[in-house]
């Protein structure tokens, strides 16, 4: 599953033009005084200026599992501590996979995170092509379960065969694409920042070349009656 073009919301959106291209050297792929489009590997990832409350949002990126260091070393973001005081990259033997977290200009928590199943190690690459794709985005409901369930008979997104769903959390999807589900509330994994309801698209395909899907994130979860509607008043016409 890869995930082709996700939509956030942003109230920051001097700021996160500098961030993306400035700090992360984006391409932008369209823009205008409403949205920013940006190219990130595989997937476009679009922000929308509103004044509506926005994440904080967690999303990963995939890279090439050997240059995790490597990237940390060219991107010199303040990397989060993770398993213990002092260290930065955490370890996930059930995921087999490495990763390290930093905030965005927004206060989303970014990841990169390599997996040693996709085998995109090529000693061909530049930085610049170090980026495959955003790989996680987080969703975040009042009911796991709910929306652990909508996305599966809605969508057909298996569970992730290296998580196990629990009350508050839960992975969808394969190492390519995965929806995080959180229960809003939980603090993300390695902060102490709350998950909070708040709009998202996600356009994603299956298996390559499948017909594209679209997911709203409030169409999937639970969350109160007034806070959808005024999500669904700030849906505006933009990239797709």
């Amino acid at each position: 599953m890869k995930f082709l073009d996700i939509e956030l919301y942003t109230n920051d959106p001097a700021g996160t033009r500098w961030f993306y291209t400035q700090r992360l050297g984006l391409d932008i792929v369209a823009e205008t005084d409403q949205y920013l489009t940006l190219q990130l590997g595989w997937t476009r990832l679009t922000f929308r200026a509103v004044n509506v409350p926005a994440g904080p949002y967690h999303f990963a990126i995939n890279i090439p599992a050997s240059t995790l260091e490597v990237v940390m070393h060219c991107y010199q973001f303040d990397y989060l501590d993770t398993q213990a005081v002092g260290q930065t990259i955490a370890e996930f033997p059930n995921w087999n996979a490495r990763a390290c977290y930093f905030y965005d200009n927004n206060g989303n928590i970014l990841e990169f995170i390599g997996r040693n199943d996709l085998h995109l190690d090529n000693p061909n690459l530049t930085i610049g092509d170090l980026f495959q794709g955003i790989s996680e985005i987080g969703i975040v409901t009042q009911s796991v379960p709910h929306t652990t369930r909508q996305l599966s008979q809605q969508f057909g997104i298996p569970q992730f065969v290296r998580s196990s769903p629990s009350p508050d959390f839960n992975a969808m999807g394969n190492d390519n694409g995965l929806f995080i589900l959180s229960r809003a509330g939980r603090n993300w994994l390695f902060t102490q920042t709350s998950a909070a309801l708040s709009y998202c698209r996600i356009t994603f395909e299956s298996e390559p070349g499948s017909q594209p899907q679209i997911v709203y994130s409030y169409e999937v979860n639970q969350m109160p009656v007034g806070y959808k509607h005024s999500l669904e008043a700030n849906k505006q016409p933009g990239p797709k």
